[in-house]
């Protein structure tokens, strides 16, 4: 191809990308976001969707400056360097324009901050556990998952989608097994979470119910409330049960007790 022909195609391209430039800068969209973060300055969510645009249409410096721009704003006082949980979602997607660029040292900072911000922040996760398995990092993206599933309670539905995340990477990779544990762990968890629903439901369904009072059973009972007697003190022959029946007192004379009284010789006449 001749040079001069190059140099005509570089110019267009040149042109074609200013124009591109002029009407993304003019478009209604960048305008409405750069209001947006004028009105509120802490609002992470218009900052990440500006970030994310130039992302795809602009250049990667001005989306670099916008993320730092609204990690900045964001950024709390308690928020240690990460800027706290509201800096979380623009550390993530600061992390993937840097993975897209192969800057893996900067993506892997950024996934790191996103996650010391908001330790339960999925996207974050499954992000950084990608980018490592493209790397063919296998065991770094691993730990990266089981880190993360210990931050949410069983059966909730970030922790579902992770150990879904799990055992398609496990897939991908041509590790079966892999994949298979992966989803029997999470399996047997589950299936955990459902007993224990059920035996706290149990119990509470037994805590609601009310213990029936003594009168309410004498009314539906004739015998009542068995007791124990002592009788003699220096003998126990006399132990035996005794309740009410329909008023009377009734007894079990203790068989020692009945043997002694037949034995007993009858009074003479």
């Amino acid at each position: 191809m001749r040079r001069e022909t190059c140099e005509i195609i570089a110019d267009r391209a040149n042109g074609l990308w200013c124009l591109v430039r002029i009407i993304l800068t003019d478009s209604p969209f960048v305008s409405r976001l750069r209001a947006g973060t004028n009105v509120n300055k802490r609002h992470a969510p218009v900052w990440q969707a500006w970030g994310v645009l130039e992302t795809r249409y602009g250049t990667v410096e001005d989306a670099r400056d916008i993320f730092q721009q609204g990690i900045w704003a964001c950024a709390q006082l308690a928020g240690s360097q990460s800027g706290g949980y509201e800096c979380a979602r623009l550390w993530q997607a600061w992390g993937v324009l840097e993975a897209r660029e192969g800057n893996f040292l900067a993506a892997r900072r950024c996934f790191s901050r996103a996650l010391d911000a908001d330790n339960r922040n999925v996207a974050a996760t499954t992000a950084w556990a990608l980018m490592e398995e493209g790397l063919g990092n296998l065991n770094d993206a691993r730990s990266i998952f089981e880190r993360a599933l210990v931050q949410f309670p069983t059966g909730s539905d970030e922790k579902m989608s992770l150990w879904r995340a799990y055992e398609l990477m496990e897939q991908r990779t041509n590790n079966p097994k892999a994949a298979q544990q992966v989803y029997q762990r999470s399996m047997r968890e589950s299936m955990s979470s459902l007993q224990e629903d059920e035996i706290q439901d149990y119990e509470s369904e037994l805590r609601g119910k009310k213990e029936p009072e003594i009168d309410e059973v004498l009314r539906k009972s004739e015998e009542v409330e068995v007791v124990r007697w002592g009788g003699d003190t220096t003998t126990n022959n006399m132990r035996g049960e005794v309740w009410m029946n329909n008023g009377s007192i009734e007894g079990k004379v203790p068989a020692a007790t009945l043997q002694k009284a037949n034995k007993r010789p009858k009074p003479e006449e």
